[in-house]
């Protein structure tokens, strides 16, 4: 499902992400799909929206949490370890040639 993220005054979105069942195991949360439009990065919304996201999960019930994120993307890496996920694998796609993290996060009830 596709949610999207709001500016600190609930007047614009300034970017959206999607939070979906992992196939097979209902009580795993993938998330995905998280961008920001370009004149909103840089500017601290990731790290403000990031506890946002992690209500919306704990609010669906998920039991655990995953996502990726490009090796490239030191912003993303530094809010999720600091969020406390951990890494848990990494890969360099077949597709696009980029190196790749995957993450997750135990959820508290």
């Amino acid at each position: 499902m596709r949610y999207p993220i709001w500016n600190e005054l609930c007047t614009e979105t300034i970017g959206a992400y999607s939070l979906d069942n992992l196939p097979g195991c209902s009580q795993v949360c993938v998330s995905h799909d998280l961008f920001f439009e370009s004149e909103h990065r840089g500017k601290g919304n990731g790290k403000r929206r990031h506890t946002d996201r992690l209500d919306a999960i704990k609010e669906l019930g998920y039991d655990y949490a995953l996502c990726t994120v490009d090796l490239k993307n030191a912003a993303q890496i530094r809010i999720l370890t600091e969020a406390g996920w951990q890494c848990l694998a990494g890969f360099i796609s077949s597709k696009t040639g980029n190196h790749v993290r995957i993450y997750g996060r135990r959820i508290e009830q």
